[in-house]
């Protein structure tokens, strides 16, 4: 019972983490100018892609591609809405 304790405090810690670090990413994005702003989803997606050939070529949970996908989804929307600023 303490494993699945000890569990689950850490996957809560890691996703407010992740919360932590998307807003840090939406100050980082309001602060830049409007041309990087609209540069930001192309050079994001580059940079998805990357991870995710990354990701296919090593010994990685399906987990942590669901868990990518759904970040990239937050991020995606987050720079569409501040490309519009």
């Amino acid at each position: 019972m303490k494993d699945l304790q000890e569990a689950t405090v850490k996957i809560c810690e890691l996703k407010g983490e992740n919360l932590a670090l998307l807003a840090l990413l939406a100050c980082l994005v309001k602060a830049s100018s409007p041309y990087e702003r609209k540069a930001f989803p192309e050079a994001f997606e580059k940079e998805l892609e990357s991870a995710r050939i990354e990701w296919l070529n090593s010994d990685v949970s399906e987990y942590v591609s669901v868990g990518m996908e759904n970040m990239a989804a937050g991020i995606h929307s987050l720079l569409a809405s501040q490309s519009r600023v």
